[in-house]
């Protein structure tokens, strides 16, 4: 078999994690598989935002700062993909209206996922992360600014903290970006929903806006640092999913309701 085809997104937390440092461990991955160097461009593209660090923490608290942190990743997002050559088609955007909160829901099959999302979304939101992303330094510090919420998955305990995290963050009148997958999912479809996270929005009593990513995972696959320039990537907003226009069936069950809406995009 092709080694290519064992690549999974499990090789990042191995290099994340491995015997010397994360930022060394990332920048000697991608230089022994991307000759192009553009993964180590996205990197260093990455770390430069670290200047622009200072200037977030003399801002007082407010519109202004928020303004500065996400105008900061943004202008990462876009770097990213220029630097990927990747040609955004959006559709669905004006659905969203910019004053409201949402929790936004998408297909994983990338990590390009989250420079494309940041480049086409029209609100301020952070991502529900894995706590993997802790480990990244300068980037992860961008995270935590901008509202996101960690999830260290397979202890329970910590699930549920986070969950009540989301919940809280959502009620604050900031819009959360969730992967409900769990993960990225490879191949055609979706992979199952993980049931807690959509149903913040019930408890929080904020709409969901699906959203279906397509081609990220032609730029750059799960596991792998060799970025393919010059793809394309569809961005398509879906309509609203609001929990109160929801029957008592629909509530309970809405990751079922979220996955069908989801699928029905994709496919």
């Amino acid at each position: 078999m092709d080694m290519t085809e064992k690549l999974d997104e499990n090789r990042y937390r191995c290099v994340l994690e491995g015997p010397r440092s994360p930022v060394f461990n990332l920048f000697w991955e991608s230089f022994k598989e991307d000759r192009s160097l553009t993964f180590a461009r996205v990197l260093h593209a990455s770390f430069q935002t670290g200047w622009r660090i200072p200037g977030a923490a003399m801002c007082r608290p407010g519109p202004g700062r928020e303004r500065y942190i996400f105008e900061t990743l943004r202008r990462w997002a876009r770097r990213v993909c220029d630097l990927c050559r990747v040609e955004l088609e959006v559709t669905g955007r004006e659905k969203l209206e910019p004053d409201r909160t949402y929790l936004v829901v998408a297909n994983h099959s990338s990590p390009m996922d989250i420079p494309v999302l940041y480049s086409a979304l029209p609100l301020l939101a952070g991502f529900v992360a894995n706590a993997l992303f802790l480990k990244i330094p300068v980037f992860s510090h961008w995270m935590k600014m901008s509202g996101a919420v960690f999830v260290d998955q397979g202890r329970p305990d910590q699930e549920f903290s986070s969950f009540r995290k989301m919940v809280g963050t959502l009620r604050k009148g900031r819009s959360l970006i969730l992967f409900p997958e769990g993960g990225i999912h490879q191949g055609d479809g979706l992979g199952v929903f993980r049931r807690g996270g959509v149903h913040t929005a019930v408890f929080a009593n904020v709409p969901i806006i699906p959203v279906c990513l397509k081609g990220t995972g032609d730029v750059l696959r799960a596991g792998s640092f060799a970025i393919h320039k010059g793809r394309n990537v569809r961005i398509d907003f879906g309509d609203p999913v609001d929990p109160a226009r929801l029957n008592r069936f629909e509530r309970k069950n809405i990751e079922f309701v979220v996955y069908n809406r989801l699928l029905g995009m994709k496919t």
